[in-house]
């Protein structure tokens, strides 16, 4: 009896850890499903289990060792408490049921089983749980049947499980297993959608503040709900009016704060909500965008004196929702409006994340305010240049020097699409070529609260930061001139870097004009050569790789002086001769004539190379004629000279030219939507007795004058 007793207490632990298991989502890999298997794991956890608690006995030296029980007698016993087990299941009035589809559910749920199959599955399943489905959906293990059966059923099978769970939604999205019913019934149960997403409406407030139902919340406003049941949602942050009156018309916030008494009323409640929310202590936002856009309303219509007091409350959240575009306004508006004491707290949390944000769409327009209101350039230097520029441990395991794999993190930057904003803002500001209008009249919304809340001259803290990055930058883009060049993004920082950067320039400028020596041929060998020793290069072969690949387009091999993007870097660095301004000039000057050094003895293997196709060697002809037109009388009067006895015998092809306006037309067909491609306008300036002239034959006509 006693023995009895013990098993049952024994089993009775056991299934309240059973209970309180919670299971993943994801389903498995059903096709390694062993039963017998199963089995034998929960037969040695039992045994385990029964060593481990008489080991926590305390024993005497003296004390006898109690006799071990045989394997026979372990089986006996175990068998005794899987039958005790199942009787005390069976007592549950659900049991018959979920037993039943279980055994279906087993089956169905393998990724092997045929259309066929799954369809008479589906229709036995149903056939169990038909009327029955609000019993079972709070049981961990019945809440993935019923997962499972929305997810292969039919459109039919769907809605009639959605809509016997009608009126159980808030009760369930509550629920640590049944909350995946409901994002199952919203991404597969379309019909029932909108009467699922108005069981919440009323109560978005109280289940915002629920561990599992503000994730069903979110899910619902950004992936399922439309324009028209977002504002449903969100207007519930203005006050109990909203919540309980709800309207047909889609009531946007600018409509609302048109109203004098709303607005007040408005914000009130917004600040008030929002304050509960934030101040709830371990509660993440971060993937909570409804409440990022709440957020964003207040800091959009309320005064700077009740902005300064949310900031007290957001600010240990900014670094956490500065990714979306509702976070990143918030942020902005924080910073802008913060005290320095703030403004240093809400950097510092930025700590290990500088990289990853100034690398993200919207939280990189973050750091860009950042620079252009904080005064204290020290801390900008300390928290946010330090870890963009910082040397990382080498993680990588491809071949490699540890030089190359420390200088991952500032490649990483100046060759993303949102990174390379980072280094261009820092290098030359609100520069039209690089920032849209839109983008430029976001951070000039910031430039009047500045105004107010900032001491520091606007250029002096610029030149300050300036001064802070360019020593990194013409180190790292002297170091990996050839490779950063070839890169559409991180070509634009290479040359800001050289016009804009502060301090010496003189090996950044010969380190971009050498990567033109050697013939096609020539280089092609040396790369091979190099290839086993310097596999790695570090973050910019990789990057490189990946887009070429993505674009179909081989560039590991290609001569610096062949890629497009290289010959329009080298031009424009060329072109900087006739800067007006005297630094970029004589920056330009120095430039050509290191470019002519390392060019010219092989001068005419580029001009032949470019006749042999003056359609797609454009870049490269246009590179040689600003070499001409701006080298120095001497450098002038040799290139013609080296050139002269080829010039007159210089058979150039154009036959590929009609290919290439075919591409040009099949890329806008397709911009048009299959429509009739338009015609190309032909810049009539360019054009030389009515004859559209290549880059070969202008650097021909230029030469025989």
């Amino acid at each position: 009896m006693a023995k009895s007793k013990k098993n049952t207490k024994q089993e009775l632990n056991e299934e309240e850890i059973v209970d309180e298991m919670e299971y993943e989502n994801d389903e498995y890999n059903e096709d390694e499903y062993n039963e017998n298997e199963l089995e034998g794991d929960e037969n040695e956890e039992e045994e385990e289990e029964e060593e481990e608690n008489e080991s926590k006995k305390p024993r005497l030296d003296n004390q006898p060792q109690k006799n071990q029980l045989t394997p026979e007698q372990k089986a006996a016993n175990r068998q005794a408490q899987k039958q005790l087990k199942n009787e005390r299941k069976a007592q549950n009035p659900s049991y018959e049921i979920i037993y039943e589809a279980k055994e279906i559910w087993e089956t169905l749920r393998l990724k092997r089983n045929t259309k066929d199959e799954r369809k008479e599955l589906m229709n036995k399943l149903m056939n169990i749980i038909r009327g029955k489905v609000q019993e079972i959906i709070f049981k961990h293990d019945a809440s993935r049947i019923i997962q499972c059966a929305i997810k292969y059923g039919n459109q039919s099978q769907r809605s009639e499980i959605a809509k016997e769970l009608k009126g159980r939604y808030v009760e369930l999205s509550k629920s640590v297993y049944g909350r995946f019913i409901i994002s199952r019934v919203l991404a597969y149960c379309t019909d029932e959608r909108a009467s699922v997403i108005a069981e919440f409406y009323g109560k978005v407030l109280k289940l915002i503040k629920h561990k599992e139902a503000s994730l069903i919340i979110e899910e619902a406003y950004s992936q399922y709900a439309n324009a028209t049941q977002r504002t449903a949602l969100i207007e519930e942050f203005y006050g109990p009016e909203f919540a309980i009156f709800k309207t047909k018309e889609n009531r946007s916030i600018e409509q609302l704060m048109e109203q004098p008494i709303k607005k007040e009323s408005i914000l009130k409640h917004l600040q008030h909500t929002l304050s509960s929310i934030l101040g709830k202590g371990g509660w993440d936002i971060t993937a909570h965008t409804i409440v990022h856009r709440a957020l964003m309303e207040y800091f959009q219509y309320a005064d700077e004196r009740n902005i300064q007091n949310m900031i007290e409350f957001v600010k240990d959240h900014i670094v956490h929702i500065l990714h979306t575009r509702e976070g990143a306004y918030v942020a902005r508006k924080a910073i802008l409006y913060a005290t320095p004491k703030e403004r240093k707290y809400i950097i510092k949390t930025f700590k290990s994340y500088v990289a990853k944000i100034a690398c993200e769409q919207y939280g990189h327009t973050v750091l860009l305010t950042i620079f252009d209101c904080v005064d204290d350039t020290t801390l900008i230097q300390k928290s946010i240049i330090s870890e963009i520029t910082k040397k990382v441990k080498p993680t990588t395991t491809i071949a490699g020097t540890e030089e190359d794999a420390e200088n991952v993190g500032l490649i990483n930057i100046i060759t993303d699409r949102w990174g390379s904003r980072v280094a261009l803002y820092l290098l030359s500001h609100r520069k039209g070529k690089y920032f849209s209008p839109s983008d430029i009249k976001l951070l000039e919304e910031g430039d009047a609260i500045r105004s107010k809340t900032s001491k520091k001259d606007p250029e002096v803290r610029r030149k300050e930061l300036l001064n802070a990055f360019s020593p990194q930058m013409i180190e790292i883009c002297t170091k990996y001139a050839e490779q950063l060049m070839k890169d559409r993004v991180s070509s634009h920082v290479v040359f800001e870097t050289l016009k804009c950067a502060e301090g010496e320039k003189d090996e950044l400028i010969e380190a971009i004009a050498s990567v033109v020596q050697g013939t096609i041929e020539e280089y092609k060998e040396n790369n091979t050569q190099k290839k086993e020793e310097d596999e790695y290069f570090n973050a910019i072969k990789k990057l490189a790789a990946e887009k070429a690949e993505a674009k179909y387009v081989e560039t590991e091999n290609e001569h610096p002086l062949v890629s497009r993007t290289s010959n329009q870097l080298i031009k424009n660095i060329i072109m900087l001769s006739q800067s007006e301004d005297e630094e970029n000039q004589k920056i330009g000057k120095a430039f050509t004539k290191a470019f002519y050094t390392n060019i010219k003895d092989n001068l005419v293997y580029w001009v032949k190379y470019c006749a042999k196709d003056a359609v797609h060697t454009s870049g490269i002809a246009y590179a040689l004629l600003a070499l001409l037109e701006n080298a120095d009388k001497s450098t002038v009067k040799e290139i013609k000279s080296s050139l002269k006895s080829i010039i007159s015998k210089l058979k150039i092809n154009k036959e590929n030219k009609q290919s290439e306006n075919e591409n040009q037309n099949n890329k806008k067909r397709k911009r048009n939507g299959g429509g009739k491609a338009q015609k190309p306008k032909i810049d009539k300036s360019k054009l030389d007795g009515g004859e559209y002239l290549t880059g070969i034959e202008k650097l021909v006509k230029t030469l025989k004058n």
